[in-house]
């Protein structure tokens, strides 16, 4: 069921990219905090807000549209003011953290705090990458493709904060293309042609980029970000630490071929496999939902990139044959693996 714009909240640092932008075009700035319903910035006479719901950021991106150029992306025109620190104490910890890997693993584990919009999640891709999808939660009627465009383009902005020339490669948009016209900017901005009409939406990455330090990279600067997070993280925000980093290194072995077992998942997380249990059920899963959400995921992934054979499939992702593989990968998608492949262009059968 999605959750009503009333219900969802985002930092007020978010008004500030609209700002920006309207400024940029010689707009009156006042007006979109008026709009919103929100004092003056540096009122001191009214307390200044630290989030806002989504009905003002609703209000604020229809402000940025306005004053958008025509005949070029919206989406690019916004990420122009959009910065990482816009993200409040979640961008200054992707900032902090050590390498891209370990701010995309940040981005995954907090991004309720800042976009609840979208739920986000990690699995591994083809030719030694990693595939992060974005889910919808949150109707943004009309506003839902520019969303997508934004957040996804979110992930493009970490590049000036590595070594990195391309951080991405692959995007992925379920909503239709835009004007051909329109494609050379796309593909400047993200370094490479964007897929539209896909079956989903988000980015991937290789492992080689996913290694390559931040030059901003502070890790006392990370710990202490990440626990004022966790301290401040408002009633009814789920976040899944644990969770993130045990699908991560299910995704990693199952990219190598092989199942992760218990044991070593708990000692790489420096925990004994009972507190390995107990911290999962905590956040409302298990070791074995994951690895099997994980399974089928890794299944779909190659079933759609993929010539490989069904049977082969299935022994890869742990199955002992094709026959239990269709079954387990019915029960979870509803659709058999032939299925899916004619969906998607009929690869190998």
């Amino acid at each position: 069921m999605l959750r009503t714009l009333q219900s969802v909240h985002f930092p007020v640092q978010y008004l500030e990219i609209t700002e920006s932008l309207v400024k940029a075009r010689g707009g009156r700035v006042a007006e979109v905090r008026e709009r919103c319903g929100l004092p003056p910035q540096g009122s001191r006479d009214v307390p200044q807000p630290t989030m806002i719901d989504g009905h003002q950021l609703q209000t604020s991106m229809r402000i940025g549209l306005d004053h958008c150029l025509p005949g070029r992306p919206a989406s690019l025109q916004v990420l122009e003011h959009f910065p990482l620190t816009a993200h409040g104490m979640l961008g200054m910890l992707t900032i902090a953290s050590q390498t891209v890997g370990e701010a995309l693993d940040m981005a995954l584990q907090y991004h309720a705090l800042v976009m609840p919009v979208f739920s986000l999640s990690r699995q591994p891709g083809p030719q030694n990458s990693a595939v992060v999808k974005f889910e919808q939660v949150v109707d943004f009627t009309p506003f839902n493709e520019l969303l997508a465009e934004l957040v996804v383009g979110t992930f493009r902005t970490v590049a000036p904060y590595t070594s990195l020339a391309q951080p991405v490669m692959g995007v992925c948009f379920k909503h239709a293309a835009p004007p051909s016209e329109q494609w050379p900017e796309y593909e400047a901005f993200f370094g490479m042609p964007v897929r539209f009409d896909a079956p989903y939406q988000g980015f991937t990455v290789s492992h080689d980029s996913l290694q390559s330090p931040l030059i901003t990279g502070n890790r006392a600067t990370r710990d202490s970000l990440e626990a004022m997070l966790h301290k401040q993280a408002p009633q009814g925000v789920r976040l899944t630490p644990l969770t993130q980093r045990v699908r991560q290194a299910v995704g990693t072995g199952l990219q190598r071929g092989a199942l992760v077992q218990a044991a070593h998942i708990a000692h790489e997380l420096a925990l004994s496999p009972r507190s390995l249990s107990r911290h999962l059920q905590d956040e409302g899963t298990t070791l074995t939902e994951i690895i099997e959400t994980l399974r089928i995921e890794h299944a779909e992934q190659l079933l759609t990139s993929s010539a490989r054979p069904v049977q082969e499939i299935a022994r890869l992702v742990g199955y002992a044959d094709a026959s239990s593989f269709s079954r387990a990968f019915k029960r979870a998608t509803g659709r058999t693996p032939a299925e899916v492949r004619e969906r998607t262009g009929g690869l190998a059968r």
